[in-house]
């Protein structure tokens, strides 16, 4: 793959993502992810590999519909790696009502193309913006 198909691959496993929580499925996400996946989420312990992440998400998404995207300021592939850095929105509206609430962070995250040649999340790291 060239560069720029790696991108696009990559974007495009960022943007089924999205999509997965949009709809609130939180299994499909176990397909994002690497075997060893591992994410450190600002204030809270490590979420650790694809059913530890789908878990996460799934009691998220039983209390909060989530809309969710990512604005990439850098990527970069090396070879079967790759890393984005960008800012990750969240607007959460309570599933029991009540106002929607937005945050913002930092985000950095790893990819590694494993051995079916798919891009997957590695590992993360969350911080809040200042």
């Amino acid at each position: 793959m060239s560069g720029e198909e790696d991108l696009a691959a990559i974007a495009a496993v960022r943007n089924a993502w999205v999509q997965a929580v949009a709809d609130g499925n939180a299994d499909a996400l176990r397909d994002f992810l690497a075997d060893d996946y591992e994410v450190w989420a600002h204030g809270a312990p490590a979420i650790r590999g694809p059913e530890g992440a789908a878990n996460a998400m799934r009691g998220a998404l039983a209390r909060f519909e989530i809309a969710q995207s990512f604005e990439p300021m850098e990527s970069v592939v090396c070879g079967d790696w790759a890393f984005e850095r960008g800012i990750e929105t969240m607007i959460l509206t309570p599933r029991e009502g009540g106002e929607p609430r937005e945050m913002s962070q930092r985000a950095l995250l790893i990819l590694r193309r494993d051995a079916d040649g798919k891009w997957r999340y590695a590992r993360g790291m969350t911080n809040g913006l200042p």
